[in-house]
């Protein structure tokens, strides 16, 4: 029964598509990029749009199972992190009040403030950003100066409206990211698990904006680059979701590979005091931002998402991001 029901929740239409789009891309026939489809959501609980992304098509039986797909990820979730704290995560003024020792910025809820408290605010910090409470991937994220209001109520009452109902204070950037990209923040993704008493580091990636958009999500049209966990080093070239690769930024021209991220050790640091503040959420992904005076948090996420770990064109070995996990937590003791 639940093979069958399984099967009658596939998007059978969107599965298609992306067969014959991956049909294309690998030059194998549909019926076949179909069918392997199937297979890999059973044996490596991979879905569609999983076998795209990681070009499923090219890899072996061996490499396939190294693969952390969705399914999988999903696993880990749900067995390291308890769904009571995930608000602390997944609601940003809880996020923010929680983690305060490592947020170091300025925030207000503009769902719950006066119109006199947000002109204030606003004036205090003169460049100050807006964004959803709960959002995900850089949605709803602007930037407003303050001298440029002309009326805090109406602005206010929009923000609301809107749904972008938290206010927080601009990070200034330290120059090293600065120079790759000075558009946005350049967040270094650390995902961390918690095993006794310890934050095993398993992966480390550096998100980097890439256009007008003030946000570096890889989901909105940022990049996503490996970084060596020990010493802060990126790997290889840049890739966004769309598959190309960069060598250097596009519009800064700074290469990607070899460039040192600045203030390694206290990035580490940072995310090993972060992983003990909830220790019941034991698998994050945390989000930080490096300024002038050190690293700060901008978000934990108690969902790591798994589309940004060793994608094709920066993986030459083809050996996914379930090996790391598993040295920590093997997947079939969850």
């Amino acid at each position: 029964m639940g093979l069958w029901n399984l099967i009658r929740g596939m998007d059978t239409k969107r599965m298609r598509e992306t067969a014959r789009r991956v049909a294309k891309e690998s030059g194998r026939p549909t019926p076949f990029i179909f069918c392997d489809m199937v297979w890999c959501g059973f044996k490596y609980q991979a879905g569609y749009l999983d076998y795209a992304l990681f070009h499923f098509w090219d890899l072996n039986g061996a490499q396939r199972a190294t693969v952390l797909t969705r399914g999988k990820n999903n696993r880990y979730v749900a067995a390291l992190n308890d769904r009571r704290e995930w608000d602390v995560f997944d609601v940003k003024p809880e996020f923010l009040a929680r983690f305060a020792p490592f947020v170091k910025r300025k925030w207000l809820d503009l769902a719950s403030c006066t119109v006199e408290e947000f002109r204030s605010t606003g004036e205090e910090l003169d460049r100050f950003l807006v964004k959803p409470r709960d959002g995900t991937h850089g949605d709803g994220v602007e930037i407003f100066q303050a001298g440029e209001v002309e009326d805090w109520a109406a602005l206010l009452s929009k923000l609301r409206e809107n749904g972008q109902t938290l206010l927080e204070e601009v990070i200034p950037q330290h120059e090293d990211l600065n120079a790759l990209w000075p558009g946005s923040i350049n967040t270094i993704r650390l995902v961390t698990i918690l095993k006794d008493g310890r934050a095993h580091v398993v992966a480390a990636y550096l998100r980097v904006g890439n256009g007008a958009r003030p946000v570096d999500n890889f989901n909105n049209g940022g990049m996503a680059v490996p970084v060596d966990r020990d010493t802060g080093v990126i790997l290889c070239a840049a890739r966004d979701k769309a598959g190309t690769l960069y060598d250097r930024h596009p519009v800064t021209g700074v290469q990607f590979q070899g460039y040192q991220l600045p203030l390694w050790p206290q990035v580490l640091e940072l995310a090993q005091a972060a992983a003990q503040v909830v220790p019941s959420v034991r698998y994050v992904g945390w989000d930080i931002a490096v300024t002038p005076d050190g690293p700060v948090l901008v978000e934990g996420n108690q969902y790591p998402g798994h589309d940004i770990y060793c994608l094709p064109g920066q993986n030459p070995s083809k050996i996914g991001l379930l090996p790391a996990l598993e040295a920590v937590v093997p997947y079939k003791s969850l």
